[in-house]
């Protein structure tokens, strides 16, 4: 009877932990990891985020990896444009590696940038 009354004290604080970690798995999540890493080269570029919405599109998540499309449209109007990006897991949250080539010039959509974007490969 005592064993099975120290199993279930071991067992039950490390069912409470794992049922308590962070699902980051989500929109959401990589939308900040986003948004962060372009704060962070704001000064480089110049780039005022308050001035574009930004949409997380198609995600694929495998393991400590994923990678999503994102899409930046000006707030005062005017095209847009869709990048794929790739993150890595670290700390417990998502964080960018890198801004993927596709498209012709790199651009995921293929048309010209948005007024502030940076400039391309500012961030690798």
């Amino acid at each position: 009877m005592m064993s099975v009354i120290r199993s279930l004290l071991i067992a039950l604080p490390l069912m409470l932990l794992a049922s308590c970690a962070k699902d980051i798995n989500n929109k959401e999540a990589i939308r900040e990891a986003v948004i962060e890493h372009l704060n962070a080269v704001q000064g480089q570029t110049g780039l005022s985020m308050s001035s574009f919405d930004i949409e997380v599109g198609s995600m694929s998540f495998q393991k400590d990896q994923a990678t999503a499309t994102i899409s930046f449209k000006p707030k005062a109007g005017g095209e847009g444009m869709t990048m794929p990006y790739a993150f890595e897991k670290k700390g417990g949250k998502w964080v960018v590696r890198s801004r993927m080539e596709s498209g012709p010039g790199g651009h995921g959509s293929g048309g010209a940038l948005p007024p502030g974007h940076p400039k391309v490969g500012a961030d690798k």
